[in-house]
């Protein structure tokens, strides 16, 4: 029934075991063994058979696709740094966007498939026509007449149109964005008309200008995320376009009253772009960045923008990543973070109150029948360490239109001028202009604190000396005493006997003529008497005995830091214009003579400061004597928060000014608060702490009669008195009396340092 198992011999080693075969085994073994040696030797014939095809037959075929797949370097764009408020709140930072790109060197090489790949990209990013004027088509010595036509078709301004027509060999002429599909077309269809303008796509202008077969170019920015995944998942039809998700474009969420101080990021220029290279020679930039275009963005751009990484990436024929050789990859370093040291609340709250006095003062202008008011500035600083606490001019401008590129029309808006380039009728009052740091006036009477620390300082006068103020002198001329000039003081009555501390405290000008001017004898005029100068009603001569334009001139340069740049991270601050002898020979062809003197002496003249040269000077005064650099960055961070860099206080100098004196010029200016009769004692209501200030009515322009019908209002303030933790520098332009208008904005932006609700 069972069947017995068989013990199964093993062979010793080093022996063949030879086991018994009987017939039938050996057939069956033979048969198995021909099967498999049949199918082998057939398999074997099949390989060879497909070698030779794809070898010989197809070869070619092959070759061609294997130098498809490529290695391919991409640089891989770093994060630009965020710019925060002194508390790290942001105020430019980084939105993720989709982004449409071209590699031009990936496209097809046959024309039909290549103009097919680049129309399906047209039409889905719906960029449409565009009309080029191209030199080498325009009529020889009718340049002129063409930009012209152009220009007008367009309404753009045709002298910055031919300007760019000469730098470059075609210029993409601009249409407004305002257009409606059948406007722009029947537009484009008129200029086709004009000698040298063609019609052309606007991707395709764009690759024939882009420079570069290998680098990507930007076709869109910000493309909706429909677009571009219909875009991403027809990748194996449009070879060469590539889809990114990782690209970042700049934000700005500070508002409007940031904008001068951030500036904010535009294209980079071809001459900027060729420029920036390392040590060894490698670009820093790629053609299509953006770079930091005025304020904190220009000034900070090599701290901003980072250090560039870079990625191999193996691609098919059509450009399509197949993997990337992640032991090749260095990844991008992000650009560092800018802290400001101003508050955004306190900005915004100073913004608020300069825009109620520029208001107040226009309001009151038009009822006079006078011209509008439109513009102004704010700058607060503390005295200490020269941190800018708030730093507003108005009006300002929305620095997210330059983002990606501003239109013609936008930027013509901004200029206030037409498309021929010819000024509105309308006064936008140049929002594009940073005026506390580029805009040049004159300071009238807020300049007295530093003529008076001067003139103290230099021995001329004692703090116990007087001058008799009735309201005008006359200066005859040295060669005909019958004859000679007027000057008089804001009160026409004028303020009788004055020290130092009236003289400030009542801001008589009279005094500072005295300060300000000195006598001499004219030469090469025989029997000449020294400059001199009669009160009204006394016919004694007097002669004056102040410091000369030559002292002043030393003073201001090298005390208070004036005809120099203040050194704040900002671009675009203008030096100022500290006049002398010399300076007026040279720009205007003219002598010096004691009129221009008494004229600098109470800020008129051809003396011109920036706001922030003035807020700083008198920041000195207010400290007791230390003149230090203002500072408007606080710290460099990295995305974790750590700090890589502070900005520690730079103190340019001490003013060299005997405390004495300095104490003597601080009182006068509390005297301005307190005394019933000083200029700002009922604008400057604020009692706690206590302050101290002094007003200014710079008067401008061409006088009728001897009077100007425009003048700026200043009013420079600082406090608490003793250990002052802010000081103020307010102007509005051509706002009329700056106790008037100015004052009451610099007590309001006190009251709301010490006592507002944004310090909770």
């Amino acid at each position: 029934m069972f069947r017995k198992k068989r013990r199964l011999e093993m062979a010793k080693p080093g022996e063949r075991r030879k086991l018994p075969r009987d017939g039938n085994d050996e057939i069956t073994l033979s048969r198995r063994l021909l099967l498999v040696r049949s199918v082998v030797g057939g398999g074997f014939l099949a390989l060879g058979g497909k070698l030779w095809q794809m070898q010989i037959v197809e070869g070619t075929d092959y070759d061609v696709a294997a130098e498809g797949n490529t290695t391919r370097f991409e640089r891989l764009k770093a994060a630009r740094g965020r710019i925060t408020d002194q508390m790290g709140r942001p105020l430019a930072e980084n939105r993720r966007v989709w982004t449409v790109e071209i590699i031009p060197n990936l496209l097809p090489e046959d024309d039909v498939r290549r103009e097919q790949v680049l129309a399906t990209v047209a039409d889905t990013l719906e960029l449409g026509q565009t009309v080029v004027l191209d030199r080498s088509l325009v009529p020889l010595g009718s340049e002129a007449a063409v930009v012209s036509a152009v220009a007008k078709q367009v309404e753009i301004d045709s002298e910055s149109l031919l300007f760019e027509l000469s730098r470059r060999d075609a210029v993409m002429v601009p249409i407004q964005s305002d257009l409606s599909m059948a406007d722009a077309e029947a537009l484009t269809t008129t200029l086709r008309d004009v000698p040298g303008v063609r019609q052309v796509s606007i991707l395709d202008y764009s690759l024939e200008v882009h420079g570069s077969s290998e680098l990507p170019m930007v076709v869109k920015a910000d493309v909706d995320r429909d677009t571009a995944m219909k875009i991403a998942a027809n990748a194996l039809y449009l070879p060469g376009v590539v889809v990114d998700d990782n690209t970042l474009v700049r934000q700005y969420s500070g508002g409007l009253t940031f904008s001068h101080l951030l500036g904010y990021v535009g294209p980079i220029s071809e001459t900027e772009y060729e420029a920036a290279t390392t040590a060894t020679g490698t670009a820093i930039y790629d053609p299509d960045d953006n770079v930091g275009r005025g304020g904190v963005e220009a000034a900070l751009e090599q701290e901003l923008r980072g250090t560039k990484g870079g990625r191999w990436v193996q691609v098919d024929a059509g450009g399509v990543e197949r993997f990337e050789l992640l032991d090749q990859r260095r990844n991008p370093v992000s650009g560092l973070s800018v802290q400001l040291t101003i508050n955004m609340d306190f900005q915004n709250l100073v913004a608020q109150a300069l825009q109620e006095g520029i208001d107040h003062a226009n309001a009151e202008s038009v009822k006079a029948g006078g011209e509008k008011v439109g513009a102004g500035v704010a700058i607060a600083m503390n005295p200490q360490n020269g941190e800018i606490q708030a730093m507003v001019s108005l009006p300002s401008f929305d620095n997210r239109d330059f983002v990606g590129g501003i239109s013609q029309e936008k930027y013509n808006e901004y200029l206030n001028v037409d498309s021929n380039g010819d000024e509105r009728d309308e006064d936008n009052f140049q929002p594009l202009l940073n005026r506390a740091i580029s805009g040049l006036y004159a300071p009238g009477s807020v300049i007295k604190p530093l003529m008076a620390c001067a003139a103290l300082d230099s021995g001329v006068i004692r703090p116990e000396d007087e001058f008799s103020c009735l309201g005008r002198m006359r200066v005859r001329w040295t060669w005909d005493e019958s004859q000679g000039n007027e000057y008089v003081c804001w009160v026409p009555e004028g303020h009788k006997q004055v020290d130092i501390y009236k003289s400030l405290a009542q801001s008589c000008d009279i005094y500072y003529y005295n300060l300000g001017a000195r006598s001499s004898i004219p030469e090469g005029v025989p029997g000449a008497d020294a400059v001199h100068y009669y009160n009204p009603g006394d016919p004694e001569r007097h002669y004056f005995q102040g410091m000369g334009i030559e002292v002043i001139d030393r003073y201001l340069r090298n005390v208070f830091g004036y005809g120099a740049r203040t050194g704040i991270e900002l671009s675009g601050e203008a030096e100022g214009v500290v006049p002398n002898d010399k300076w007026l020979f040279q720009e205007l062809g003219e002598n010096w003579s004691i009129g221009d003197t008494i004229n600098v002496s109470i800020g008129q003249g051809h003396l011109l400061n920036t706001p922030l040269q003035l807020l700083n000077a008198t920041a000195a005064i207010a400290n007791g004597g230390s003149l230090y650099r203002p500072r408007l960055v606080k710290a460099l961070t990295r995305d974790d928060g750590e700090v890589v860099r502070e900005y520690p206080p730079r103190l340019l100098q001490e003013i060299g000014i005997e405390n004495e004196y300095i104490q003597i010029v601080r009182e006068g200016m509390r005297q301005t608060i307190t005394d019933p009769n000083g200029t700002g004692h009922q604008q400057i209501t604020i009692s706690d702490p206590p302050v101290a200030g002094k007003s200014g009515t710079a008067e401008f322009g061409v006088a009728e009669n001897g009077l100007y019908k425009k003048s700026h209002a200043w009013f420079t303030a600082f406090g608490p008195y003793e250990n002052p933790e802010i000081a103020v520098a307010v102007l509005i332009v051509s706002g009329g009396p700056g106790s008037t208008f100015a004052g009451p904005v610099t007590n309001k932006i006190l009251e709301t340092y010490f006592h507002g609700e944004w310090r909770e």
